[in-house]
């Protein structure tokens, strides 16, 4: 699938992997709607790319939002070929312990954010000669991990949803493609909710952070990057990183034990 000039949407576009990708398509040539809850980093892109990037505020929880964001999209470009729903949210909490507030902030976004997008954009891409809808999952939609319940379920119904539709588009156009990060340094962390694995209480942010930085070994260009090249091979599953690759691989050898060296990395990690 060749990106020039295509029609590209991007959900959480702001930062991270999102940004990346917006200036990774405007560079292939490609038409790019981006949107995020504050759009301040697109703004510098629209004076280099302003006939070819739209810039939108967006919450992707909203679905009347999220409808009006496809309509404007096709008002401006006409169409769209490849939605990519990346937005998401972080949460750590013990089951025993998270609210049903912080869980339902979670799921609203990294699960009905996904859906909302995909009912709002897929008869359109349905329309299209050649087709992409991405949908960001991660290797916590592979793998369970403590504290991280809540969104290990989000991410493994982005997984399930996404593979159920790869079937069931088979024999149309539209590409789907579950993308299943590893560590890759965003800010994901810094802008979620974390709480201690005692009592419950909000956890030392820059002590979280720190960690995640030392357990994110992939760049958010870098993901992009891999994530433009699987839409442009028609790929329909992606792994980023070498800890996606190695927890995807225990998960797949050792589906009842994979827990115990789970453990001990984690352990050598937050040292």
């Amino acid at each position: 699938m060749d990106l020039n000039n295509k029609v590209v949407a991007i959900t959480g576009a702001n930062s991270g992997i999102g940004l990346q990708l917006t200036q990774q398509c405007l560079a292939k040539g490609a038409k790019v709607a981006a949107s995020d809850l504050t759009t301040e980093a697109l703004e510098p892109l629209a004076n280099n790319a302003s006939d070819k990037l739209l810039i939108s505020t967006l919450n992707v929880t909203d679905r009347e939002g999220m409808t009006q964001w496809h309509q404007a999209i096709c008002e401006q470009f006409g169409h769209c070929d490849v939605l990519i729903n990346n937005a998401g949210v972080s949460l750590s909490s013990l089951a025993a312990q998270q609210s049903r507030e912080d869980f339902e902030w979670l799921m609203n976004i990294n699960f009905w954010g996904v859906v909302n997008g995909v009912e709002a954009f897929l008869p359109t891409l349905l329309q299209r000669p050649q087709a992409s809808l991405v949908n960001l999952s991660s290797i916590f939609g592979i793998i369970g991990v403590p504290s991280q319940s809540a969104y290990n379920a989000s991410k493994f119904a982005v997984r399930g949803y996404s593979e159920a539709m790869r079937q069931e588009l088979a024999y149309s156009a539209v590409q789907v493609l579950t993308v299943h990060p590893g560590g890759v340094k965003t800010n994901i962390v810094r802008h979620g909710r974390h709480y201690s694995d005692t009592g419950g209480s909000a956890t030392d942010m820059e002590t979280m952070a720190a960690q995640f930085e030392r357990m994110a070994r992939t760049t958010a260009a870098d993901a992009a990057t891999q994530i433009i090249s699987a839409i442009e091979k028609r790929q329909c599953r992606l792994l980023i990183g070498a800890d996606a690759r190695l927890m995807d691989r225990l998960q797949r050898l050792f589906p009842a034990s994979y827990e115990r060296a789970l453990s001990r990395l984690l352990k050598m990690v937050k040292r």
